[in-house]
């Protein structure tokens, strides 16, 4: 009896894993041979029902879920492959040809999506799976670098950006990173230099660019630069070409400087991004004067970007400079006709440098179309009715003022 139990025990586990190899060679073939993830995906799991130690099943559901971008699914599988056998795991993924770096996206990516979570402790755990793959990437010092800011770690947060440093000095992409990664964990003061740094460097860059599409000028124009980016920008080819070929003396016309055009763009967005930077940290730290100058930059750089507009007329209007507001906040507006908080500093403006009719076609026909019980604005309709001296519209507003008030 005992010897008959034993056999079916045998017999059971045999089954068992014919079963499972079955579904380890349908997740290979479909994995390596079809790049069929889902039935990769299901294959493993299946398999994993059945086994749940077999590494190999974890390794494939990993990288299965990263053909589907199922990044946090597939650093689960790959963290519970390490888990049960670390040697074999890692000995499978350097026999892949796409290597270490191509896997530990699984992770880089993970993290990335917790930090923006703020699962910050979790994010850090993933990235440590660096130090098992032996990689040595920026990107990854950055991000431990941010993880670490937010988790108040601040002398390791400090030595991951001085590993970046010593890996790249003077790459102004490497300085916005650490800028921008201290600048989010709110640290101010320490992300300044940084992007004064990047500047520098996208600078020279964009000069350089600016030298080659200008050679048949004196010098590079900066009017005549904003308007070959926003022109790039806007997909408006043609009359891109008409200024190469009249303005710029190119006979041949956009055609002989396009690869150029579209590197100077690129080089004009970095460097409008990181005056953007720039100006907003001067801005959060109560320097509004320094503030202005770099968004001034950022909006020459990059003219149609909103948000450089918007708080180029916002700190404009602080300073009381209302006429330099007024042109950064029409040209906003008549991108974004809809923007009620641009619109309202406009109508501002216009009040507080005499254009009264024109504060009150933007008060009334403009904002409360969008905003119909904005009782800042109804506050101020009354005070523009008072100066022109209609005292029945002003009465009528101040009444309006008080219903709304009521109602709400």
């Amino acid at each position: 009896m005992r010897r008959s139990i034993f056999i079916v025990i045998i017999l059971t586990a045999s089954f068992i894993w014919a079963d499972v190899f079955t579904e380890l060679n349908t997740a290979r073939i479909a994995y390596f041979n079809e790049q069929d993830y889902e039935r990769a995906r299901a294959a493993c799991l299946r398999g994993i029902e059945l086994a749940a130690g077999h590494f190999e099943l974890h390794v494939i559901l990993g990288g299965s879920e990263m053909g589907l971008a199922n990044w946090q699914a597939a650093a689960s599988a790959f963290e519970k492959a390490f888990e049960i056998d670390t040697s074999k795991t890692i000995e499978w993924i350097v026999n892949q040809k796409e290597g270490g770096m191509y896997y530990f996206q699984a992770f880089y990516f993970s993290a990335r999506e917790l930090f923006e979570q703020a699962e910050y402790a979790e994010a850090l755990n993933y990235l440590n799976y660096d130090q098992l793959f032996d990689i040595e990437d920026i990107n990854i010092h950055v991000l431990k670098g941010a993880i670490l800011c937010r988790l108040e770690r601040f002398e390791e947060s400090n030595n991951e950006y001085m590993k970046v440093l010593k890996l790249a000095p003077d790459d102004p992409d490497v300085n916005f990173l650490i800028g921008k990664a201290r600048f989010d964990g709110g640290d101010f003061e320490g992300c300044q230099a940084f992007f004064s740094t990047a500047i520098k460097y996208y600078k020279i860059k964009y000069d350089r660019l600016g030298r080659i599409i200008f050679q048949n000028m004196f010098e590079v124009d900066s009017l005549l630069a904003q308007q070959v980016v926003v022109l790039w920008v806007r997909g408006e080819m043609e009359e891109l070409d008409r200024l190469f070929k009249g303005t710029l003396g190119f006979h041949e016309g956009l055609a002989v400087q396009k690869a150029n055009v579209e590197k100077f763009t690129a080089a004009a967005d970095d460097l409008g991004r990181a005056y953007y930077y720039s100006a907003v940290t001067q801005y959060n730290s109560g320097n509004d004067t320094l503030a202005l100058e770099d968004m001034i930059l950022s909006v020459r750089y990059k003219p149609d970007d909103l948000d450089a507009l918007y708080y180029a007329g916002e700190i404009s209007v602080k300073l009381k400079q209302y006429d330099a507001a007024v042109t950064y906040l029409e040209r906003l507006t008549e991108q974004s006709p809809a923007d009620k908080y641009a619109l309202f500093h406009l109508g501002v403006c216009y009040t507080e440098t005499g254009r009264y009719s024109k504060a009150i076609e933007v008060y009334e026909n403009r904002i409360l179309k969008i905003d119909p019980d904005n009782v800042d604005v109804m506050n101020n309709l009354a005070y523009v009715y008072r100066e022109i001296g209609d005292s029945d519209k002003a009465l009528f507003w101040l009444m309006r003022v008080e219903e709304v008030q009521k109602k709400n």
